[in-house]
C-alpha cells in the first residue's frame, strides 16, 4: 500500500513539474519571440542588407519625440509663435507712443509764432526723428506680423498634421533606407569625403545636448526613454543617422556648381509598351521626332515643344520628374549626337529619348542652381534608386503600424481642432496694426 501511495505521489510530482516546465517554456518562448525573434525580423531591405524592425522602432520613437519637441519644446514652434506675439504686442505699444508723440510735436509746432526760431528747428528735428522711428516700427511690425501669420496658419498646422503614425512611420523607414544607400556610397569614397559626411563624436554630442534641452517641459528626456522603451545609445544612433543625412545634403549641395556639364535632349512619353515600340520603330526608319512627339506624347509639358527637354544639368531631370532612369541614360558618357534610347520604363509610362548634344561648361541660371542645391540629396537618392542593381524591397505594412513599433502617444491620424490648433494652447488672433 505504501509503495502505491509513493508511486502516486511521484507521478503527481512529475506531472506538476512537467506542467510547470511547460508553462515556463511557453513564457520563455513568448519572451524570446517578442524580444529577440520579432525585433530582428526585417521591415525592408536595401541591396540585400536587412533593416530590422527593432531599428525601425527606435527611429519612430526618435522622430516622434523630435517632432513633438519641434512643436512644443522650449525652442519649438509654439514658443516661437508666443515670442512673436509678445514682440508684436510690445511694438504696438511703441507705435502708439510714437503716434502720440508725433501729435504732441505737431501741436507744439503749430503753437509757435510764425518764422524761424531755434525752438522750431529743434521741434522739427524731433518730429522727423519720431516719424522715422514710427516708419521703422511699421516695417518691423509688418515683418513680424508676416512671420506670425505664416507660423499660425501654415507651418504649425502642417507640422501638427504630420505627427501621426502613418507619416512618421513612412518617414522613419524611408530615412533608414536612405541611410543604407548613403553608407554604401560612402564606403567607396576617399577619407576626406567620409570625414565630411560622417558626423564627428563632438557633433553628435552637441546635437544630443540640444535634443535633450528641447524636450517639452511637460516631460523629460528620461521619461521619454522610459515611455518608449529605448536607451540613450539607441537615440544617439538615430541622431547619428540624422546628422549623416544633413551632412550628405550639405556635401552634395556643395558639388552643384555653375558652369557645369549639361546635355540637350528631347523626349516623348507613351502610355503603353506596344505604342512605344511602334513609335521607336518609326523613329529608326526616319520618322520626325518633333512631329511624333507632338502627336503622341502624353507629357503635355514637352509634347507642345516637340518633346524638347532643353538643356539639363545633372539632377535637373530627377527633380522635375521624380525619377532618374532617363537621366542615367542621358548622362552616360558613351552617348552620341542624335542617338535614340531604348524604351525606358519610368513612373508607369514608357519614354523614348534623343540625345542632341552636350556642353561641358554651360551656365546654370541662379534660380535653377539654387533649386538643385536645395534638393541635392533628394535628387541624388532618386538617382541611386534608379541605378541598375539597386534593390529596395517593399516595406512590410504589417510591421509599419504594428503597435509594438509605435510610441503610445503617437496619434493614429492628424490631431483635430482645426487649422492652427496645437496641443496645449489655442491659436490667437493676429494683433492689429500699431
Amino acid at each position: 500500500h505504501n509503495q502505491k501511495v509513493q508511486l502516486q505521489r511521484r507521478v503527481t510530482w512529475i506531472t506538476a513539474i512537467g506542467v510547470l516546465a511547460l508553462i515556463i517554456a511557453v513564457i520563455v518562448g513568448f519572451w524570446v519571440n517578442i524580444n529577440i525573434i520579432t525585433p530582428s525580423l526585417p521591415i525592408t531591405s536595401v541591396n540585400g542588407h536587412q533593416i530590422p524592425q527593432s531599428l525601425y522602432r527606435k527611429m519612430v520613437a526618435f522622430k516622434t519625440q523630435l517632432a513633438q519637441s519641434d512643436l512644443n519644446g522650449p525652442n519649438g514652434l509654439i514658443a516661437q509663435r508666443d515670442s512673436l506675439r509678445k514682440q508684436i504686442s510690445d511694438l504696438q505699444k511703441q507705435g502708439q507712443a510714437s503716434t502720440t508723440q508725433i501729435a504732441a510735436l505737431n501741436k507744439k509746432i503749430a503753437a509757435l509764432k510764425p518764422g524761424p526760431s531755434p525752438e522750431r528747428t529743434n521741434l522739427t528735428k524731433q518730429l522727423k526723428d519720431t516719424q522715422t522711428l514710427e516708419n521703422n516700427q511699421q516695417v518691423k511690425f509688418n515683418n513680424l506680423n508676416q512671420q506670425y501669420t505664416d507660423l499660425t496658419k501654415n507651418v504649425i498646422p502642417q507640422v501638427q498634421t504630420n505627427i501621426n503614425q502613418s507619416q512618421v512611420g513612412n518617414d522613419s523607414v524611408t530615412w533608414l533606407q536612405n541611410d543604407e544607400l548613403i553608407r554604401e556610397w560612402l564606403a567607396k569614397q576617399n577619407s576626406h569625403v567620409q570625414a565630411t559626411v560622417d558626423p564627428s563624436t563632438q557633433a553628435v554630442s552637441r546635437a544630443m545636448a540640444a535634443f535633450k534641452t528641447n524636450v517639452p517641459k511637460t516631460s523629460s528626456y528620461s521619461a521619454f526613454l522610459s515611455k518608449d522603451q529605448v536607451s540613450g545609445d539607441d537615440i544617439q544612433a538615430m541622431m547619428t543617422i540624422t546628422l549623416r543625412r544633413d551632412n550628405m545634403q550639405t556635401y552634395l549641395a556643395s558639388q552643384v556648381v555653375s558652369p557645369t556639364y549639361q546635355v540637350l535632349a528631347r523626349m516623348m512619353t507613351l502610355d503603353t509598351q506596344q505604342h512605344a515600340t511602334k513609335i521607336l520603330n518609326e523613329l529608326k526608319h526616319g520618322g520626325d521626332f518633333g512631329k511624333l512627339a507632338k502627336a503622341n506624347s502624353v507629357d503635355n509639358q514637352t509634347a507642345v515643344k516637340g518633346g524638347s527637354l532643353g538643356w539639363l544639368a545633372l539632377g535637373q531631370y530627377a527633380q522635375n520628374y521624380t525619377a532618374a532612369n532617363v537621366e542615367l541614360w542621358l548622362f552616360d558618357p558613351s552617348r552620341k549626337i542624335d542617338g535614340l534610347s531604348p524604351i525606358i520604363k519610368e513612373n508607369g509610362t514608357f519614354r523614348i529619348v534623343q540625345f542632341l548634344g552636350a556642353d561641358p561648361a554651360r551656365i546654370v541660371d541662379a534660380t535653377t542652381l539654387q533649386s538643385l542645391k536645395s534638393s541635392a540629396l533628394t535628387n541624388w537618392l532618386t538617382e541611386q534608386q534608379a541605378l541598375p542593381g539597386t534593390v529596395i524591397t517593399p516595406v512590410d505594412q504589417n510591421k509599419l503600424l504594428d503597435p509594438l513599433n509605435i510610441p503610445p502617444d503617437l496619434p493614429l491620424g492628424a490631431p483635430g481642432g482645426g487649422p492652427g490648433a496645437v496641443p496645449g494652447g489655442s491659436v490667437p488672433s493676429v494683433p492689429g496694426q500699431p
